[in-house]
């Protein structure tokens, strides 16, 4: 029940798990470093919680970072304006259909967006209290983020916060 690009992360995966290698991802055989580890071993870990690999225990990353993101938009449209409006910007966010969809393919794209969303939450609920465990909070998000897909899910979040950093002088 595999299709478009979920074969990629079951094969490697598989891969992973036949050759008990988890630090040398390989595609048909061949070396594959396209995306950083830590997406596939949560779907090797979800495959071992489920019984085996599976089309649902593939996804189930996915969908576990797709209530990330609704979740933690609600609580940001809650903490920057009201609850209804964090209730509101969840629900619209569910009603959105390639929301949806991605949410429950096997690969690393709503990983990343669950890390992005959780690090520019984290900004907004510690940013009047800046201390080291709120940094650290902060870029330790980011750092696993990076290893979903890449320094992209360093950059976004980063990119989100600058309006208000420098509008604030922070």
């Amino acid at each position: 029940d595999l299709w478009t690009q979920e074969w990629r992360w079951a094969d490697i995966t598989w891969y992973m798990v036949y050759t008990k290698d988890y630090f040398h991802p390989y595609l048909a055989g061949v070396a594959y470093y396209d995306k950083p580890l830590l997406s596939y071993w949560l779907m090797i870990l979800s495959s071992h919680l489920f019984g085996g690999a599976s089309g649902f225990s593939l996804r189930f990353p996915s969908v576990c970072a797709g209530l990330l993101v609704i979740w933690c938009t609600y609580k940001l449209g809650e903490f920057l304006v009201n609850r209804r409006v964090g209730f509101i910007a969840g629900w619209m966010l569910i009603s959105t259909y390639y929301f949806v969809f991605w949410a429950r393919v096997a690969n690393a794209d709503m990983l990343n967006l669950s890390g992005i969303m959780l690090a520019v939450l984290w900004y907004f609920t510690h940013r009047a209290k800046p201390r080291f465990g709120s940094y650290f909070g902060f870029f330790l998000i980011l750092a696993i983020t990076a290893l979903f897909k890449g320094l992209i899910g360093v950059v976004i979040p980063i990119l989100v916060i600058l309006p208000d950093l420098i509008s604030k002088n922070r």
